[in-house]
């Protein structure tokens, strides 16, 4: 399980890294996820992702951190599922508006979250 955790932060370590170095590709990327078959692509992504970083969570040195990561993108995910195609079109063109460093500043979160993931799942749990 710690494998699995491992390659789903080094996931959000290469999304943030692209967001960081390369913002209009993430832009256009958001663009193209924009439509209902995306939405529904996007969303069982993060659910899939939330859910093994919950079960895989027990492997690492901190457990009810990465449970609650976990259950952010699961709830992140179930929450794209009830957002329509124009809601999203909106919340995109909001995004795509501030310009490419707000995208590069945004891409710090996951890039964060994917190295605490991966510093987690690389040591070693303490055993009490």
């Amino acid at each position: 399980m710690r494998i699995i955790v491992l390659l789903l932060a080094t996931v959000m370590v290469l999304f943030g890294l692209t967001g960081v170095f390369w913002p209009e590709g993430l832009m256009q990327v958001a663009k193209y996820s924009i439509t209902s078959t995306g939405l529904y692509v996007v969303a069982a992504a993060r659910i899939i992702l939330g859910a093994l970083l919950f079960f895989g969570a027990g492997a690492t040195r901190m457990p009810k951190t990465l449970r609650v990561i976990g259950v952010l993108i699961l709830l992140a995910g179930v929450s794209t599922l009830f957002m329509s195609v124009q809601r999203a079109q909106a919340f995109a063109d909001a995004l795509v508006a501030h310009g490419a460093d707000f995208f590069r500043v945004a891409a710090c979160l996951p890039l964060v979250i994917g190295l605490v993931i991966a510093g987690a799942a690389l040591t070693k749990p303490v055993s009490r």
